[in-house]
């Protein structure tokens, strides 16, 4: 790591697992839009490494070298949350944007860029705008199966909590430190935490492409899924709304209309 990291604004956390064939590409094509978007330099990669087997790894050192500010951890089993976290906790500056691999969106990244002083935490929604969402009609159902269990038990307003986020790093330590979730459930464990704070949340409709067909029914991850949501349900039910929600839905014609304060 470069000792100039001081100069960072904002730490870019890639969870990845197995992506040889897309990571390169990617980093490549995410620094153009960073280095316009955020500033050449004031920007860095943390690529948080789920136990992959394939050339991952080699990869990921390669990044390294090529943006020197970078970072790299490295976990020994795939766990999407406990990767999620690894990497907030190594981040550096004031704000936090974490993807993955397989889905970012430059429009989201530019809009919540310019749009940061407003907000406290910015989610990117697969599901906000039904225009973008090119998944298959099962992923859809399942989908739109675990957002209505969020609402009925953990009264999410929401579309999504699994997409892009961009995170205002000293409003969200306190919430991140409380979190106890792992696996898919964390970055939902702290959006709700960050809702029932208080805190300014807005959400922005990202495009998604179903690049990676399911192979089956994913029933064991269903399953996962909702044995995670009935564990974070009883993490929460205890944990009262101390503020009056702050929740603000974009759509994307609304990519012009900024009206920020610059720091």
């Amino acid at each position: 790591m470069n000792s100039e990291t001081m100069n960072i604004d904002l730490s870019v956390i890639v969870p990845v697992y197995n992506e040889e064939e897309i990571l390169w590409q990617m980093t490549n094509q995410l620094a153009v839009h960073l280095d316009k978007i955020v500033g050449i330099g004031r920007w860095h990669y943390i690529l948080v490494d789920n136990g992959s087997f394939d050339s991952t790894p080699q990869i990921i050192e390669r990044i390294v070298q090529h943006w020197p500010d970078s970072i790299q951890i490295r976990l020994s089993e795939p766990n999407i949350g406990k990767a999620q976290a690894a990497g907030l906790g190594q981040a550096q500056g004031e704000w936090a944007y974490v993807i993955q691999a397989d889905l970012w969106d430059h429009v989201f990244l530019q809009w919540a860029w310019l749009n940061r002083i407003r907000y406290d935490l910015i989610l990117g929604s697969k599901c906000a705008d039904n225009s973008l969402n090119q998944r298959t009609r099962y992923r859809k159902i399942l989908t739109w199966g675990l957002n209505t269990i969020l609402k009925f038990l953990l009264d999410f307003v929401g579309t999504d909590t699994h997409g892009d986020k961009l995170l205002h790093l000293p409003s969200m330590r306190p919430v991140l430190k409380e979190c106890i979730m792992s696996r898919g459930q964390y970055d939902t464990e702290f959006v709700l935490r960050a809702m029932r704070r208080g805190l300014s949340l807005a959400e922005f409709p990202i495009p998604i492409v179903e690049k990676r067909p399911p192979r089956n029914w994913m029933i064991k991850k269903i399953a996962q899924n909702l044995w995670d949501i009935f564990w974070l349900w009883k993490t929460l039910k205890n944990v009262p709304s101390t503020h009056s929600l702050q929740y603000h839905r974009w759509g994307r014609k609304n990519t012009k209309n900024v009206n920020v304060r610059e720091p």
